[in-house]
């Protein structure tokens, strides 16, 4: 049975030594003194206080203190939790996480993550491909699967890459209908092809899409960067900021050209944060001698979709934003006790992995204050990325 990364015996691999504030003793302090009254705390109340508090640890710790209080954590409704899933380790099934939230380690065992790529998302599932073209969805708590249909059926998709390089990105949407029930995005192909697929129980039958790869129709020829769901709408950001509306059942439809005042970005992601639609442009450096990336910036331009218009910006209203392999989304900073105003990012430039085999790049991981234009390392300690498995950013719900 697999072990959710919080229901571990706790196998922190940090260097911290135990003191008498610890969360365990500190709770069991507040149990023997509190525990009968509080047994009698109305649910709502228990719900509120949990989505007061500021990183997930304490959030268990409010979970354990008695039957009851543990058993309203399904009405709970705080944001996920971001953890970086760090690369792969050799001959084990032990992948380390890093929390935001203590700056510690942890480790969960995923048995089926061996060998094989993978994109993260804010639902805490992952997009998993392996070296024959095979790619599922898996829960990282539950450790639930969804098949996905051979990449092979992807219309125009030709295998002239190493596998680990034949889809650039995997976007996944959950689907209102049921809880696993996902509309599942790819960009593929030198020419930044874009392909959906819908999956999951409760999806519907015989819609476009159903169990089978279709390809969307872009007369334009435009190369897709990134994709997001805004307003029950999928929109892409493509070549160099162009805005455009994503129609499943039609062609792509241009929303508003790129921002005036950008040059040529390294990346570019497209987010929801507070009811509104960002493009985040990642900038940067090639270094050969070191054959890897550097990040030195980001611009940050909100739509108005008024005016028809990006309007660049400066404050991600309490928000950090987590960019790279996968899903781009944001987190209420209270929610991972970090510093506001941030963008996390992970290595996601696999464009000079020119030597088949070549193990080298994943290295540009960091987040970026936009106050200050400063971009700091994430102190997560030794990790050592191969020629396909990087650090993502994954979700955990508890």
């Amino acid at each position: 049975m697999m072990k959710s990364v919080c229901d571990l015996p706790l196998l922190d691999v940090s260097n911290s030594n135990s003191n008498s504030n610890s969360p365990t003793r500190l709770r069991s302090e507040f149990n023997q003194a509190t525990a009968p009254s509080w047994n009698e705390l109305p649910a709502n109340v228990i719900c509120e206080t949990a989505n007061l508090l500021p990183n997930h640890m304490d959030f268990k710790s409010l979970l354990a203190v008695c039957k009851q209080w543990n058993s309203v954590s399904p009405e709970i409704t705080r944001p996920p939790f971001p953890l970086l899933m760090l690369s792969k380790t050799l001959n084990t099934n032990w992948r380390s996480f890093f929390n935001l939230c203590d700056s510690k380690r942890y480790r969960l065992e995923l048995s089926t993550f061996g060998g094989k790529r993978c994109w993260g998302s804010p639902y805490g599932w992952v997009v998993l491909l392996d070296p024959n073209s095979n790619a599922h969805l898996e829960h990282l708590e539950k450790g639930k699967q969804i098949i996905l249909p051979s990449l092979n059926t992807i219309p125009t998709l030709a295998a002239t890459e190493e596998w680990f390089r034949l889809i650039h990105k995997f976007i996944i949407f959950k689907q209102p209908s049921h809880e696993s029930s996902f509309l599942v995005m790819a960009i593929f192909g030198p020419e930044n092809s874009l392909a959906f697929v819908r999956v999951g129980e409760g999806a519907a039958l015989n819609r476009r899409g159903q169990d089978e790869w279709v390809l969307v129709a872009n007369p334009y020829e435009f190369k897709f960067k990134d994709v997001t769901c805004f307003n029950d709408q999928i929109y892409g950001l493509c070549d160099n900021g162009t805005l455009v509306c994503v129609e499943l059942d039609a062609e792509v439809q241009v929303v508003s050209p790129h921002p005036e005042d950008v040059w040529e970005p390294q990346k570019l992601y497209l987010v929801e944060l507070s009811g509104n639609l960002f493009g985040v442009f990642r900038y940067g450096y090639y270094y050969p001698l070191k054959r890897r990336y550097e990040t030195v910036s980001f611009l940050v331009y909100k739509f108005n979709f008024d005016a028809s218009s990006w309007v660049e910006v400066t404050d991600l209203e309490d928000h950090a934003v987590f960019v790279g392999d996968g899903n781009s989304w944001c987190c209420p900073t209270i929610t991972i006790s970090s510093s506001s105003n941030s963008i996390y990012f992970t290595d996601d430039n696999w464009d000079w992995q020119m030597y088949p085999g070549g193990e080298y790049g994943g290295c540009d991981v960091g987040v970026f204050d936009m106050e200050t234009a400063v971009i700091q390392p994430l102190p997560f300690g030794v990790d050592n990325p191969s020629s396909y498995s990087r650090p993502i950013w994954v979700t955990t719900t508890m």
